[in-house]
Formats: structure tokens, C-alpha cells, sequence
């Protein structure tokens, strides 16, 4: 059981990391040109910036006010913050991380399932499947504790 959980730990662990990097990038926006920052991006990576779609993405990217930079950078963080709890718990086997898990785990769930039903794909139905197996796992933790069995008296 404790390699399921600590599977599911570095898991949580990992999308902290992302999110972290996903605020320090949105807080690095706010004092930078963020068009001019996608421009760089596309010619490193080899998209033609004269791109319908890139040039819709530039013009919705360049009129996002620092504020909202802002908010969600701190959204992020905070997320990450309690994917870490989560992980850390989870790592050390403690029953409140278990219980975080599954509560954290749990609200997400209906949304991604209308997310599913309305605009179906592979990666959504992965994510879906991928949390909805580790609720479950967790869940069947938590209901059948690993029986010890009393040691010579």
C-alpha cells in the first residue's frame, strides 16, 4: 500500500512543481512585455508569428491586465501549496493527507466529468480515469487499514 501512496505523492508533488513554475512565469509577466515574450517563444519555437491562431493568442495575451497576472499567480501558488501538503502527507503516510486527498480529489471529479461530456478527448478522458483511480485507491486505504498482527507476548 505505501508505494501506491507514494506513487500518488510524487504525482502530487510533480504538479505542484508545475503549478510553481506556471506562478513564477505569471509573476514574471506582469513586469514584461508578454507579446513580446510570445513573440520570442514562437520564433524559438519555430512558429510563423504571421499565424491566424498565434495572432488571436497574442492579442487576448497583450490586453490581460497585470492584476489578473497577479491573481492568478497567487491561485497558482496556493494550489501548489496544498498539492505539496498533499504530497508530503501522502509520503509520510499520514491518515489527514489520505482524507485531503480524497476530499481535494473528490470536488474536482464533477467538473471534470461535464468538461468530458462537453467536449470530449483522449487527454480529458485520461485525466478523469488517472484521478478517479487514485480516489478510489486512496478511499480503499483508508477502508482497509493494513491488519497487524500482534507480535509474540
Amino acid at each position: 500500500m505505501i508505494t501506491g501512496l507514494r506513487l500518488i505523492a510524487a504525482l502530487k508533488v510533480a504538479k505542484g512543481m508545475l503549478l510553481t513554475g506556471i506562478a513564477l512565469g505569471l509573476f514574471h509577466a506582469i513586469n514584461h512585455d508578454l507579446g513580446e515574450t510570445m513573440r520570442k517563444a514562437a520564433v524559438h519555437l519555430r512558429i510563423d508569428p504571421e499565424n491566424r491562431i498565434f495572432r488571436v493568442a497574442l492579442e487576448r495575451a497583450t490586453n490581460i491586465p497585470p492584476k489578473t497576472l497577479r491573481t492568478f499567480g497567487l491561485i497558482s501558488l496556493l494550489y501548489a501549496a496544498e498539492l505539496y501538503v498533499e504530497g508530503v502527507g501522502l509520503w509520510l503516510n499520514q491518515a489527514w493527507a489520505k482524507y485531503l486527498v480524497v476530499v481535494a480529489t473528490a470536488i474536482f471529479v464533477p467538473e471534470e466529468v461535464r468538461g468530458c461530456l462537453q467536449h470530449f478527448t483522449g487527454e480529458r478522458a485520461g485525466l478523469l480515469a488517472v484521478n478517479v483511480a487514485m480516489l478510489i485507491y486512496v478511499i480503499w486505504v483508508l477502508w482497509h487499514p493494513k491488519r497487524r498482527r500482534p507480535g509474540p507476548a
